[in-house]
């Protein structure tokens, strides 16, 4: 951990060539990281880079009492949520497009206000709340691999999402929509 400051230290007074050491260190060990959460060995290299410039970026927010290596395992893997996040998004826009062809003028209108109104709710949860549920209803992940990819606990998963269901249902149940979208996607 001593050498890992000095390191840092030498980085943010300008050394570059610190900076070549540290990625070659970790490139790495960041990327089989990102292979154990599932990504595609192309987008791994693409986020492993992404994570290092990110590192560089705000290293003089890194806490130097805590170790290196874990600082940058933690913005790995933020960042690969924030590319799943990403892909959702293109896949859920997607579906809906897919949706709306084949369905008739009035179904399809019905249809993506009621998923509007609930990524509304959806996005109204709290962070560790909408992660989850996304993670496990959108990218399809276990309870298991959530726990992996969120360093969290099993329990602290299961709790989250049960939470995570129950502020939607309440939110859903609250509203005049609710009943419809309680009975479309079965929140």
């Amino acid at each position: 951990m001593e050498e890992e400051r000095e390191w840092v230290a030498r980085v943010l007074h300008g050394d570059k060539e610190a900076y070549a050491h540290l990625v070659n260190k970790y490139k790495n060990k960041v990327y089989a990281l990102l292979l154990g959460m599932g990504v595609a060995p192309q987008d791994a290299q693409d986020i492993t880079q992404e994570s290092f410039i990110k590192a560089y970026r705000h290293l003089a927010t890194y806490n130097q009492d805590k170790k290196f290596s874990s600082w940058l395992y933690k913005i790995a893997a933020n960042s690969c949520l924030d590319a799943w996040r990403k892909q959702r998004r293109e896949i859920l826009d997607e579906r809906e497009e897919e949706y709306i062809e084949t369905a008739s003028p009035e179904h399809a209108y019905l249809h993506k206000e009621q998923a509007q109104e609930l990524r509304k709710y959806i996005d109204h949860l709290p962070e560790k709340y909408r992660l989850v549920l996304v993670l496990r209803y959108i990218d399809d992940l276990s309870y298991k691999e959530i726990a992996e990819v969120l360093d969290l606990p099993l329990p602290t998963v299961q709790t989250h999402l049960h939470r995570a269901k129950k502020k939607l249902r309440d939110a859903l149940c609250d509203t005049d929509a609710g009943g419809n979208l309680h009975e479309m996607y079965g929140v």
